[in-house]
């Protein structure tokens, strides 16, 4: 409804500037009272949502700098934890080493031997299948060669003469004419008469070193007639299968000899020169016997035998290709001292074991083997995820000592060595825990200049200046009382009619 009140021109646009004046001053005075020039989104829409976003990305990047900040306080944790225990781990070695210097308990250690044989040669093969037979006469001719010129042992025997007979008569003339070298005749000896699934035979065994013989002999008996004699360096050794420039690595107590069997210089290649390579460290070779032995009452009693293939191992009568064997040592009394260190060593293990359990911060224990995940922006895309670790005692490689470990050096030798490597194993983690740390550090301070960035963004969009919004206001209250002066003024142009009244 239109007011019935009629005003001039001059009072009406004077009025209409007074309430504009007013209006101005209102929004001028809200924003000095908030500090803000966009209040809402009809101030300005496109920098009242621009900043809206910015402050929700600020506030959710300052909920994760909360928990970047746990982090950072649970890797020190880890740290903390890690330090500690290098400092258990370096008590634990000094143990050691005390021990180690202390009165040790009196032992006694008994020699080695570890004997082997050279087995025979076959020189000859068993009969052919065809029986002894001695109709007429059966003449067995052999020269033998015992080192000092060759002998003819000749045996004629009778026609009715049994097996028996014929290995009586055998024996009797090689026994004759071997009295000095050792040749045997009979079962397991050097000549033999041994019966076949086909008939009964001659077979004649020796170390071809010792022996080479020639057979002149009818075929009934089952050798043909033949040199037997040896040729090469392995036949001389009786080491079957094995080849030239196989090598036996020998250790006994503090000496080492390595051998190398073939015929070139400086090789081995008869039982003699076997002997003479060995026998300087304790080792004999002889005939059939072969034999390694230490000396005893000190710890230098091992003998150690590496052959360098299986068949050297087998034809040197071992049982294995590396033998390895150590004097059984008895120990006399042992050290309290050591063993005092020793149950302080375990009980450190212990200590060690509940560090690493109270390791935890907010429920994760790196040092126990959780994981922690540390998320660097609002939608998960950055993160880093820090690997846990066990760390108890066992997992360091520490075990408890059930034995007498402390009382034998080389013992606490071992258990010094694992210490060591328990000491590199923890000193390798607390550098890597540092990078770690390093980073979510940095992640840490970048979130919170990022926060900042935006905050002070979002703000320069919508935050008034007050210093403006202030001048502009003493502007406008000069404006208002100019405008309520014209405003009079006008008015009383109006009431110049009453004057004529």
């Amino acid at each position: 409804m239109g007011s019935d009140i009629t005003l001039s021109a001059g009072v009406r646009q004077n009025l209409l500037s007074l309430q504009g004046t007013a209006q101005l001053m209102g929004l001028t005075q809200n924003r000095l009272a908030t500090g803000k020039k966009v209040n809402s989104a009809l101030d300005n829409p496109a920098n009242f949502f621009t900043s809206q976003s910015l402050n929700n990305r600020a506030g959710d990047l300052n909920n994760l700098l909360d928990s970047i900040g746990q982090a950072v306080q649970t890797v020190k944790q880890a740290d903390t934890g890690i330090t500690s225990l290098t400092k258990l781990v370096d008590s634990a070695k000094s143990l050691a080493k005390q021990a180690q210097q202390a009165a040790g308990p009196e032992t006694d250690y008994a020699a080695v031997t570890v004997s082997g044989t050279l087995g025979a040669e076959t020189l000859g093969t068993t009969g052919d299948g065809t029986a002894i037979t001695v109709a007429n006469s059966t003449t067995f001719s052999f020269t033998v060669d015992f080192g000092a010129g060759a002998k003819t042992v000749s045996y004629t025997s009778d026609t009715s003469a049994t097996i028996g007979e014929i290995q009586d008569g055998l024996k009797a003339s090689f026994n004759a004419a071997a009295v000095s070298s050792g040749l045997k005749v009979g079962t397991g000896g050097d000549v033999e008469l041994v019966n076949n699934t086909g008939g009964d035979g001659i077979k004649i065994n020796a170390l071809k070193s010792d022996v080479d013989m020639t057979v002149g002999a009818s075929t009934s008996v089952g050798l043909t007639a033949a040199a037997y004699d040896s040729t090469s360096m392995l036949d001389n050794l009786a080491l079957s299968g094995v080849v030239a420039g196989d090598t036996l690595s020998v250790q006994i107590g503090n000496k080492t000899a390595n051998v190398k069997f073939g015929t070139a210089a400086g090789q081995v290649s008869t039982t003699a020169e076997f002997n003479a390579a060995i026998e300087g460290i304790g080792g004999s070779a002889s005939g059939t016997a072969l034999s390694f032995t230490s000396a005893a009452g000190n710890k230098a009693t091992q003998v150690k035998l590496d052959a360098s293939s299986a068949n050297l191992a087998a034809g040197l009568g071992l049982s294995a290709q590396n033998i390895d064997q150590k004097g059984a040592g008895t120990i006399v009394s042992l050290s309290d001292t050591r063993e005092t260190y020793q149950n302080q060593y375990n009980d450190l293990l212990t200590q060690i074991d509940d560090l690493a359990t109270d390791s935890s911060y907010n429920g994760i224990n790196l040092l126990a083997g959780d994981d922690l995940k540390v998320v660097f922006n609002e939608n998960g895309s950055s993160s880093l995820t820090i690997k846990g670790v066990s760390f108890s005692s066992s997992d360091l490689g520490l075990e408890p000592l059930a034995g007498d470990e402390f009382q034998v050096n080389d013992d606490i030798d071992a258990v010094l060595t694992n210490i060591d490597k328990a000491l590199g194993t923890l000193r390798t983690q607390a550098a890597k825990f540092g990078s770690d740390m390093s980073t979510v550090q940095t992640r840490q301070d970048f979130t919170k200049n990022m926060i900042n960035n935006l905050q002070v963004g979002a703000d320069a969009l919508v935050l008034a200046d007050t210093n403006e919004e202030g001048a502009n206001l003493l502007a406008l209250q000069t404006r208002q009382q100019l405008s309520t002066t014209a405003l009079s003024l006008s008015a009383q142009a109006d009431q110049a009619v009453l004057r004529l009244f």
